[in-house]
Order: C-alpha cells, then structure tokens, then sequence
C-alpha cells in the first residue's frame, strides 16, 4: 500500500510541476509580447488599435505598372528616315526634316518611320477612331482622338484593321506599314503626327510625356 501511495504522490508532483513550467512559459510570452508592443511606438494596453490595422490592412502593389505613352510600332528594324521639324533646331537637324516633293520642300509636320520589313502599326494611347480615309500621296490615314485635345495621325499605311467608331486600347493594331509617294524608296513606312491642342507636337518627344500632362 505505502509503495502505491509513493507512486501516486510522485505522478502528482510531476503533474504540478508540469503545470508550473508551462504557465510560467505562458507568462514568459505574454510578457516578451507586451515588452514588443510598448517598444514598438503601439498604444500599449489596447490591443484594439493592432486589430485595425489588420482588419483595414490592403496590400500594396509596388509593381504596378505606370501609365505611359508607347510607340506606334513594336517591330526591330524601325528608323526614322524624316524627323519632326522644329524650327529652334540646329541647321543640320533642320535639313534632315525636311521633305522634298514635286520640287517643293515642306517641313515633316511628324516622324516618317521605314523599315525594310512590313510591321504592325499599333494605337499609342487609349482611345476612339475617329477617321478612316485614302489620300492619293500619302495612302491610308487613320486618326484616333484619345481626348478633346489630343489625336494622333497615322499615314502610309498599307493596310487599315479599323473602323470609325471602334474603341482601342494601348497596344490594339490599327494597321500594316504600307507606301507614299513622298518617298518612294521605301514600301513599308510610317508618317506618324501628333496633333495637341490643334497643333503638331514632336512625336519623339510625346513619347516621353505622361498621359496626365496632356490633359
């Protein structure tokens, strides 16, 4: 009997003992807890405030894209063969804008893109197609209005996907590279215009524009 009643104290010291190590554990971390929040800068005693947080937390999507103004062509092998001319360049970039046709010479109211390859013609910025025409010099002209203020012009064009009225997205091919008369050594170019406000503005400089300065 007294072997039994040994045995049965030792179970319950070890059971107490047992005891006193895990709530001191549970003692020890509510402790290190609150140590951390009173350091932390959190309003201590109110628990509340850390709730908020997480119940209002919305992630944060750093790798969002910007919105910002594309090329009208994705293909490699594109080359401006006209720049935009503007009258405070320097003589030689003058003379390199400069189009000369039916013994006239007329500054390039764009950028004359060529390449010894067809390429796809693409929309630069979200918008609506507000024309669709043939001209006898400067082939298929397609213009997209992509605000009240803002359209882009789009000539030489071999082959047009669009219609009046179609909505496009950034990106949307309008057209294939196709012929003008301006310059006929080429039968794949581009003579791609920038018309803000009613005026021409460099396209080579409208690339590096945000959406919301042409506003």
């Amino acid at each position: 009997m007294k072997s039994d009643y040994k045995k049965s104290a030792y179970k319950s010291l070890v059971i107490i003992c047992v005891y006193i190590v895990c709530l001191g554990a549970v003692i020890a971390s509510l402790f290190l807890v609150s140590q951390t929040i009173r350091f932390s800068g959190l309003p201590y005693g109110n628990l509340s405030y850390v709730t908020g947080i997480i119940r209002n937390y919305q992630p944060v999507m750093n790798n969002a894209p910007e919105s910002v103004i594309i090329k009208p062509f994705l293909a490699e092998g594109v080359e401006v063969a006209r720049k935009f001319y503007d009258r405070d360049a320097d003589p030689t970039t003058q003379e390199q804008s400069i189009i000369f046709f039916q013994n006239t010479f007329m500054p390039n109211t764009g950028v004359l893109y060529t390449s010894t390859d067809p390429f796809d013609v693409i929309n630069v910025l979200d918008g609506t197609v507000e024309e669709v025409k043939t001209d006898e010099i400067m082939g298929n002209i397609v213009v997209i209005k992509h605000s009240d203020n803002l359209r882009s012009i789009h000539q030489s064009l071999g082959e047009v996907r669009v219609v009046v009225g179609d909505t496009l997205k950034q990106g949307d091919i309008i057209g294939i590279s196709g012929a003008n008369r301006l310059m006929t050594e080429s039968q794949n170019m581009l003579l791609f215009e920038v018309e803000l406000n009613g005026t021409n503005i460099n396209p080579e400089n409208f690339y590096q524009m945000k959406p919301e300065e042409l506003s």
